[in-house]
């Protein structure tokens, strides 16, 4: 058999229906976790200052100013009556639209995004008049009620006489250096949002990862997942290149992991503590690259690539490119799979 059907076909062990798989982000909010459906999440930011132009209904915590928009809070505590708490500067605020509504809402912490199988939707174990639930996600690792943000809203629009009249900002941290620091998230949010809609099919978010000290970039929509290596075992498959660590076995899924530092430079990379393997978004292929650490998502500007570039590239896969002083190198996935010592011939 050809070693390079096997570095690519020898994911295909375990084959799973994709319909039945879909990306959901979990939230954490008073210590219980819920689950939104990705494709409604338009940005995950960090709590900014906020706007209180007058007296609001009190499960609105304040406004936010997103691609010129204002955008109303939603502050789930009170609408699912818990206690309120003021939010700090971990708290995070989830951008959401879906077909009836364009809003964002606060969370205590963002847990992570992760594809699961639909199966493990259950029906709440109880019946309630709200149907602020499409169900609830149980799984070994994590369960979660699936939130239904259209029902939440609907409910507190129908609902208003269940809510004062009232001005929020008690509920925000105040002292002299938290103010400042979210009047500076403000000012970079505003700024970012306004150079989108000037650079739209320029403008792009990605991940930042290292490997070996070396910092690299990948666009988040070649991203479908991110995991740990912590203890995972590689299988190694037989007559294949050195830099195809083998195959590991994620939630029943094969994936073949790639030491991308090898595949580039022939420079091993060696598994630590925070080693992470980021799983590429392919309807073709199940892999993954192998990275030290999952720094930070970062926006770019890709006219500053062009102008930026290093022009003496070893692999037409990698971009090199310098911003503010340093050295990144963007992966261009779909080049890197379509790769000779990849593709299937």
């Amino acid at each position: 058999m050809d070693e390079n059907n096997l570095i690519l076909n020898s994911s295909k062990m375990i084959q799973n229906n994709e319909e039945n798989f879909e990306n959901y982000t979990f939230i954490e909010i008073a210590k219980k976790k819920y689950a939104i459906n990705t494709k409604y999440v338009r940005e995950i930011l960090k709590l900014t200052a906020l706007d209180f132009p007058h007296q609001m209904p009190s499960y609105i915590l304040g406004l936010i100013e997103f691609e010129k928009k204002p955008l109303g809070v939603i502050d789930l505590r009170e609408i699912f009556q818990n206690e309120r708490i003021v939010y700090d500067l971990s708290s995070k605020i989830i951008v959401i639209q879906t077909q009836n509504h364009f809003v964002s809402l606060i969370c205590d912490n963002v847990l992570d995004i992760n594809k699961i199988e639909t199966s493990q939707i259950k029906q709440v174990p109880y019946q309630s008049a709200t149907n602020f639930f499409d169900g609830v996600y149980i799984s070994q690792d994590l369960s979660a009620y699936i939130l239904n943000i259209d029902n939440v809203l609907d409910f507190c629009q129908k609902n208003q006489d269940r809510y004062k009249i009232e001005s929020s900002q008690k509920y925000i941290i105040n002292d002299e250096n938290s103010l400042q620091i979210l009047e500076k998230r403000k000012e970079f949010l505003t700024q970012t949002t306004t150079e989108i809609q000037k650079v739209t099919t320029l403008f792009d978010r990605g991940v930042i990862f290292t490997i070996n000290d070396a910092k690299y970039y990948i666009n988040m929509a070649n991203v479908k997942e991110f995991y740990k290596v912590n203890n995972s075992k590689f299988i190694k498959i037989p007559c294949t290149k050195d830099f195809i660590l083998g195959l590991v076995n994620i939630k029943g899924e094969y994936i073949t992991v790639v030491d991308i530092r090898r595949f580039f430079y022939n420079s091993k990379t060696q598994i630590k503590e925070k080693s992470t393997i980021i799983i590429l978004n392919s309807d073709e292929f199940k892999i993954g690259i192998l990275t030290d650490e999952i720094c930070e998502s970062m926006d770019i500007d890709f006219e500053k690539i062009v102008q930026n570039r290093i022009q003496k590239q070893d692999d037409n896969s990698l971009i090199e490119f310098v911003l503010d002083n340093e050295i990144y190198q963007v992966i261009d996935v779909e080049k890197l799979l379509s790769d000779e010592r990849l593709a299937v011939l």
